[in-house]
């Protein structure tokens, strides 16, 4: 099994929204961290989609645009995480 399918087996963009801080309400609504709003309009599961901006990806992606990495970095971030997040 490749990096990438690891991460998304084991982690969901919701766990790690959470785990790196962002507030996501429980019906899994939060304010976008990719652009300026006062209201939730970023739906978080297993991956990621912004009613407001119209950005969205699964958990790698969400990684890499948060921390500006590369897809392979960020898996790699994840991967080495994986423990502490779940």
């Amino acid at each position: 099994m490749n990096i990438f399918l690891e991460v998304k087996e084991h982690l969901t963009t919701r766990q790690v929204a959470e785990f790196y801080g962002l507030q996501v309400k429980r019906n899994g609504f939060a304010c976008c961290p990719f652009h300026e709003e006062k209201h939730p309009s970023m739906k978080l599961d297993r991956n990621y989609h912004c009613f407001g901006c119209g950005i969205g990806g699964d958990v790698i992606d969400y990684v890499s645009r948060m921390f500006g990495l590369s897809q392979y970095e960020a898996a790699l971030k994840l991967n080495s995480r994986k423990s502490k997040i779940r």
